[in-house]
């Protein structure tokens, strides 16, 4: 929406407000506390998480742990907890300890059409542009709720761009031997 030269977004997403905290992953956190904060986040805690998973509750809580060095939680567990929770804090954890950041999948709406595609992405570089004028302009420090729709803004810009090149890659006719 636009006021007096200036845009904002309404109904971003749930806790973006400047009073709420930093994120829930900070940089450098290790990959067994993310898994526990995913753990503690899920509603009904490790007991419902294991419930879930099919698992025994007191064996999740092990692995779980720190200071047990006898169990570990597997790959296809963490997976496991991540996609059962909708939090993806572990993947975010990896990530980050090999310096990559995880960018949220932005459905492709262009029906592999070319142009579509193409003004799609032309309709993100203006939102990312609105949201870092916005970020930039407002004569202070940035804000959390700023930054935050400034990274939102530029996640979707790079899924839209990974769209055009699909829809590109689908237009290159295939090579067949000569043989």
């Amino acid at each position: 929406m636009s006021a007096m030269g200036s845009t904002f977004a309404i109904g971003a997403r749930a806790g973006y407000g400047d009073m709420q905290g930093d994120a829930d992953i900070a940089r450098g956190m290790c990959i067994q506390d993310a898994a526990r904060l995913v753990a503690e986040r899920f509603p009904g805690g490790v007991p419902a998480l294991a419930v879930r998973m099919g698992v025994s509750a007191n064996t999740l809580q092990h692995k779980l742990n720190p200071n047990n060095t006898t169990h570990k939680l597997t790959a296809d567990e963490s997976l496991a907890i991540q996609q059962i929770s909708g939090l993806p804090f572990v993947l975010h954890a990896m990530a980050a300890a090999l310096d990559f950041q995880c960018v949220p999948a932005v459905p492709d709406q262009s029906g592999g059409e070319p142009m579509e595609a193409f003004m799609r992405f032309q309709h993100g570089v203006g939102d990312f542009t609105a949201a870092a004028a916005d970020a930039f302009g407002s004569g202070g420090g940035l804000s959390r709720n700023a930054l935050r729709r400034m990274q939102e803004q530029g996640f979707d810009l790079i899924a839209l761009i990974g769209h055009v090149i699909a829809v590109a890659a689908q237009m290159v006719p295939e090579v067949r031997d000569a043989a």
